[in-house]
């Protein structure tokens, strides 16, 4: 390597290693730009290549007007924070830049990889099944529906659909990325069966059996239930065994998407909300949500070992997969993808630096975020709790006089808070028009003095809104 890429790089990781130190004591999460001014700081791409020195000045700039992720005020989306382990781990799969099809290119990277799918399908109590990363819960969620139909025909993956009568079903809490699946399946969005739920966000087993029986009757078939480990909105848990039970009953696939709930398996006050995921047939699980690895760490695992092969396979013989010492490592031929990154190293690392025991001490530390931002909810009358289960805390704010609907009113607070930039966290609104901030704790930089100080902005940024 050159001198002058040696200090290139050297200017590089400076300028990130600032970024980190500088990240979390800034006074802004973001700043909120329209895109056509984003578009007049940036450059036009040129003819010719631009000096080193001019790159560094450009990934400034880029952090400067990127949203703050890390920032323990960043409590938008269901991850964030840093960890320098789980990034070392990310900057070295860059680096190596090997493809997991074959064991022959990623050996150590395909070995880690197997140990920690290994390791999550014995925490969950399918030892006996197979598992592989993806990319991204809603990839996981559409490989379960793709699995589900190779167990109800092997054959289908040759012949395609011999009818169109297929059901699915999913709570009406569930991940719209089973919508996109029906889509891409086949199946159709109009056979993805949306089962009512309770108050709490949970699917009614009761009305799932009533539908599956009432869809036999009229000539459907049932192939998949997708259940819900941690609801976006709610965090609500469906009630696997009754669920399982009725699978069973008619013979369908049952699938758990555990991508936010699934953290709970490092935790010993929340893990009994995964009660029954050992008889799931399936499960979605992000590392990248709670645990705190880099966007994207995620998995799918089940109970069936041989199931994806026969999903997935075809093709590649002539030139990738060969016969050779350890080709029985190969995760190629049951994946989706041909090209796929080395994932499980920023996971690896992350766990190798905590251990099991240390994972689990940052988890207890996200949920004790949540019951005390409850608690200050519950506390103080000019909020209104509407629902809080465990990393999701959901609340309205009232003006101090009541001249105003208090879902815009809420919504008009949200909107201030982004703009000004001092915090980010996302709302959501219920079927029946209720708006109400989404607040979640998925942030291990988060301290209990930010969630008051949280609160605090929250009312100010209120009154100021009812004073103008």
């Amino acid at each position: 390597m050159s001198h002058s890429k040696d200090q290139f790089l050297n200017d590089v990781f400076l300028t990130l290693q600032n970024y980190i130190r500088e990240s979390g004591n800034s006074e802004k999460v973001v700043s909120v730009k329209r895109p056509d001014a984003l578009k007049k700081i940036l450059p036009a791409i040129s003819d010719e290549g631009v000096s080193d020195q001019t790159l560094v000045q450009e990934l400034k700039t880029i952090l400067d007007h990127s949203v703050n992720t890390t920032h323990p005020m960043f409590l938008n989306q269901l991850f964030g924070g840093f960890d320098a382990a789980a990034w070392a781990g990310e900057v070295a799969s860059t680096l190596l830049n090997p493809t997991m099809a074959t064991y022959e290119i990623a050996p150590i990277a395909t070995v880690i990889e197997k140990r920690i799918v290994n390791e999550l399908l014995e925490m969950m109590g399918l030892e006996r099944g197979e598992g592989i990363m993806v990319t991204g819960g809603s990839n996981s969620n559409l490989l379960a529906m793709l699995c589900a139909r190779t167990d109800y025909n092997p054959s289908i993956r040759q012949t395609g659909f011999g009818h169109n009568r297929f059901r699915v079903y999913v709570s009406a809490e569930a991940h719209y990325s089973f919508d996109k699946a029906a889509n891409i399946t086949g199946i159709g969005t109009q056979n993805l069966i949306q089962i009512p739920s309770n108050d709490k966000g949970e699917m009614i087993p009761e009305e799932l059996e009533r539908i599956i029986a009432a869809d036999i009757k009229d000539g459907y078939v049932p192939i998949m239930v997708g259940a819900t480990f941690g609801t976006t909105v709610l965090g609500a848990f469906d009630p696997l065994p009754k669920i399982a039970r009725i699978c069973e009953t008619y013979k369908v696939w049952l699938h758990a998407d555990a991508a936010w709930g699934g953290g709970a398996l490092f935790s010993h006050s929340a893990r009994h909300l995964l009660k029954g995921i050992q008889l799931a047939d399936s499960v979605t699980f992000d590392a990248h949500k709670t645990l705190g690895t880099p966007l994207i760490t995620s998995f799918f695992l089940t109970k069936h070992s041989g199931i994806l092969k026969n999903t997935n396979r075809g093709g590649g013989a002539e030139y990738l997969f060969h016969e050779y010492d350890n080709s029985e490592w190969d995760t190629g031929t049951y994946s989706l993808q041909c090209g796929r990154r080395a994932d499980a190293l920023k996971f690896w690392l992350l766990w190798r630096s905590y251990g099991t025991e240390g994972m689990i001490q940052r988890t207890e530390h996200l949920l004790e975020l949540a019951r005390f931002a409850t608690k200050e909810i519950s506390e103080n009358p000019r909020f209104k709790l509407i629902h809080s289960n465990y990393l999701n805390v959901c609340f309205q704010v009232h003006a101090r006089r009541d001249v105003e609907n208090i879902n815009s009113f809420t919504l008009k607070v949200r909107n201030a808070l982004l703009k000004e930039g001092k915090a980010m966290v996302n709302y959501a609104t219920r079927a029946d028009g209720t708006v109400f901030f989404r607040l979640v704790f998925p942030n291990h930089q988060t301290q209990k003095g930010h969630v008051s100080e949280l609160l605090k902005i929250i009312l100010e940024t209120a009154d100021r809104i009812e004073i103008a």
